[in-house]
């Protein structure tokens, strides 16, 4: 392995300047059938120096038991695919156009005087055949599993890489404040292969994993070992990519929709990838038939696995997994109340995959009167009420210098005082108002209006608990508590509203507006902002838009669910049992689109 020399990322062979190819490679079809299914293509990686051209064959090799060879895997970031700035190198005395990344991992692990027999997804599978592409792809967690080692390329180096990985390697825990620190998240945020969402399995199903970055080489194990030694530190300031939280103990376990959320910032060239690389980290049982097809659009897809996870799993909690707004451009044809999977939103969900508060179950379990006929789903649920007020600001998330805390908290308080939440008719709630104001002083800096300004919706969260019952002092010590980024995130891209009838107060989707319906759908673990999709010939349709999750104070363990006991028993459905109903809305159907 080329580990003697260091040449950084501007350091271009000769060779890699794109050529006019005469005679370019031709693939040969892999054989296919029952008897020849597990086919597959493995490079055989001439000898070389680091700067003589690359050489390559391509060999086929089968995956049965017994009869695999000894190869190794590489996983990589594709980068730039732009046949313009592709790499001509030699596959058979023939011309092969690659991209300049896997041209790069080629040269780094070449070795002098022996081939090495590897599998580089680009090169290997024959990326203009989509009948081979769907059949292969549906093959790499088993590539990936039966591969010798993974040989994992982050780029040659630059002047922090060498640091960041000898730290690593370290497994120690860094102290707050030093310097090391500040060099290894800036290492862990710049290189693109920790973003990337197909590297998920590639590590997590691998024997062996190298990480390999220029001329260092660092196990694997190291990175997320290092990460659960410094993730208290880190907690609020560094959210991690989810390939350093997760190994293949955790993430085998999951369900489909746990990956699809955890891994929503992970990155993929295509919209279809940010499923079909999950679809190898789950047990055959829980892959919900999800084929391989790279010719269907990415909106027949998201909206084909969300009626699977309904079906199978008789609940809705799938729609909190809509956290992208108007502004942001969803897939065309994707249904309202389906996921788009491809949009990295920075809000957080608070029924889906909510780490760090107590469990909402506000439409109990299971989901009833499902009905899905794409793209419509129609389930069974009640308005609770409708959104009379709507808060005009909105607190996002890095805006801390530039957001004007008084005027943002005084229309908040303004806005509950006109509710009649039953938190804030407490003895509760002026203290909590009082502590808000008294926070307001212009004296302080903003930081410590900040921390001090906190947003009224999370004290009330924290005090309206399903689970627990707290005594008066240790209510006055959670309104004492500072608070946390973790709690505070749940509060970013949301605007505080007022509902109609109730005068509830409740946090909603920054498309929140006047005249919206507060939904509580059985199988939901919180209530849900819909819209009426009223048409000239029926002001009064039952067929609505899903605007987003909400939390709405006083109803989120299931209390506006109390007063149909008895008629979701006989539907099969069961709920919390309240002393009190807080609401009379009958059990109708919703038809979403």
């Amino acid at each position: 392995m080329n580990f003697d020399s260091n040449p950084s990322e501007e350091t271009v062979p000769p060779d890699f300047v794109p050529q006019s190819p005469t005679d370019a490679y031709q693939y040969s079809p892999l054989p296919r059938g029952s008897e020849n299914g597990d086919s597959i293509r493995l490079i055989r990686l001439l000898p070389g120096t680091w700067d003589s051209p690359i050489e390559l064959e391509l060999a086929t090799a089968t995956m049965e038991p017994g009869k695999i060879p000894y190869y190794e895997a590489v996983s990589y970031v594709w980068g730039n695919v732009d046949p313009d700035l592709a790499v001509s190198v030699s596959c058979e005395g023939y011309v092969m156009k690659i991209g300049r990344s896997a041209a790069m991992a080629l040269r780094r692990f070449r070795f002098s005087d022996h081939t090495r027999l590897l599998w580089v997804d680009a090169i290997c599978i024959n990326q203009v055949d989509a009948a081979e592409k769907n059949d292969q792809v549906i093959k790499m967690d088993r590539i990936y599993q039966t591969a010798s080692q993974v040989l994992v390329y982050l780029g040659e180096a630059d002047h922090v890489s060498d640091i960041a990985m000898a730290r690593i390697s370290e497994r120690r825990v860094v102290q707050p404040g030093e310097y090391d620190l500040h060099i290894i998240l800036r290492f862990l945020s710049q290189r693109q292969w920790f973003s990337r969402v197909w590297v998920l399995q590639e590590v997590a199903l691998a024997d062996v994993a190298l990480v390999i970055c220029g001329a260092k080489c660092v196990p694997w194990a190291c990175f997320p070992a290092w990460w659960a030694r410094n993730a208290a530190l880190l907690e609020g300031r560094f959210e991690p990519p989810p390939v350093l939280s997760y190994g293949p103990s955790v993430m085998k376990p999951l369900t489909l929709l746990q990956q699809l959320h955890d891994t929503r910032h992970s990155k993929a060239t295509l919209p279809l990838d940010k499923v079909y690389a999950l679809v190898g980290l789950l047990q055959p049982e829980d892959r919900l038939g999800v084929v391989v097809d790279y010719t269907q659009t990415t909106a027949r897809l998201y909206a084909s696995i969300a009626k699977s996870i309904v079906e199978r799993t008789s609940s809705l909690r799938i729609l909190s997994g809509k956290l992208e707004d108007s502004t942001s451009p969803r897939q065309e044809g994707l249904p309202s109340w389906v996921p788009d999977w491809s949009i990295a939103t920075s809000i957080s969900s608070l029924g889906l995959g909510n780490k760090y508060l107590e469990p909402y179950d506000a439409g109990g379990k299971p989901a009833c009167g499902i009905n899905i006929q794409l793209p419509t789903m129609s389930c069974s649920g009640i308005t609770f009420d409708t959104v009379k007020q709507v808060a005009t600001t909105l607190l996002q998330p890095g805006a801390e210098q530039t957001v004007d805390y008084q005027s943002l908290v005084t229309e908040w308080v303004d806005l509950a005082a006109s509710t009649s939440s039953p938190l804030l008719q407490s003895h509760i709630a002026s203290y909590l108002i009082d502590r808000f104001v008294s926070g307001l002083d212009n004296t302080y800096p903003p930081s410590v209006q900040y921390s001090r300004a906190r947003s009224l919706w999370i004290t009330a969260q924290g005090l309206s608990t399903p689970t627990i019952e707290l005594t008066p002092e240790e209510s006055e010590a959670r309104l004492n508590c500072p608070g946390n980024a973790e709690s505070l995130k749940f509060c970013f891209g949301r605007k505080l509203f007022v509902t109609a009838r109730h005068g509830a107060l409740g946090l909603g989707p920054i498309d929140v507006r006047e005249g919206d319906v507060v939904a509580v759908l059985l199988g939901a673990p919180v209530p849900h902002i819909l819209r009426r999709q009223a048409s000239e010939e029926n002001l009064s349709t039952n067929s609505y838009t899903l605007v987003g999750e909400c939390f709405v104070d006083g109803i989120m363990a299931g209390e506006a669910l109390n007063h149909l006991q008895d008629e979701l028993k006989e539907m099969g459905h069961r709920c919390r049992t309240f002393a009190k109903s807080c609401s009379n809305s009958p059990l109708e159907t919703f038809c979403i689109d």
